[in-house]
């Protein structure tokens, strides 16, 4: 019996898979398409392609806007090429306005130069330059003792000082309560051994 097993096993597990694989019936023929109605096919396509109506943009005209009227905002006085320059001869402050009156915004340091944009020469010990400081944005007078200028000067426009600021009130002193002053004893001097 063990011989009998032995082979009866691997052939029943055979049979099925055989009975799966058909191999009783002919394959399926596959349609074969010749060389001529490859050429028919791709001449048809290529003719199609060549008769096809490809849509071209045309360019249509914006329709006219209304011009913006710009009002006219006041100038302000820039550096020009070939304006004049100045360096601080020692650290300086840069003020709103020409005069010590006004209030100090900035520094110009020992050194550090600043375009001449403008001039105001009313004042009682000389002239302010008011100057253009790109690279920190905060423009503003420096006095001409301050300051060496190199460049003619002819060209500077002069300019108007701006109001000068009210000055600002402290804190009002208000009557508190009144009482009668007291006596204060002296303190007594008490020597040390």
């Amino acid at each position: 019996m063990p011989r009998i097993a032995r082979w009866l096993a691997p052939a029943l597990l055979a049979a099925p898979l055989l009975a799966g694989c058909n191999l009783s019936q002919e394959p399926e023929a596959t349609a074969t398409v010749s060389p001529d109605q490859v050429l028919q096919t791709a001449q048809a396509i290529a003719a199609a392609t060549l008769q096809a109506v490809t849509p071209s943009a045309t360019a249509t005209p914006a329709p006219p806007t209304a011009t913006p009227i710009l009002e006219t905002a006041t100038l302000e006085p820039t550096a020009t090429p070939g304006s004049p320059i100045l360096t601080a001869i020692y650290n300086a402050n840069v003020r709103f306005g020409p005069g010590e009156e006004y209030p100090v915004i900035d520094f110009l340091l020992a050194g550090q130069t600043a375009d001449v944009v403008g001039r105001n020469d009313d004042t009682d010990i000389g002239t302010w330059w008011l100057i253009e400081r790109t690279e920190l944005g905060r423009n503003g007078w420096i006095w001409s003792g301050a300051v060496e200028v190199s460049g003619s000067t002819a060209g500077v426009p002069p300019v108007e000082k701006p109001p000068t600021p009210e000055p600002t009130k402290g804190p009002s002193k208000t009557p508190g309560p009144t009482s009668a002053p007291s006596a204060t004893p002296a303190p007594s001097l008490t020597p040390t051994p």
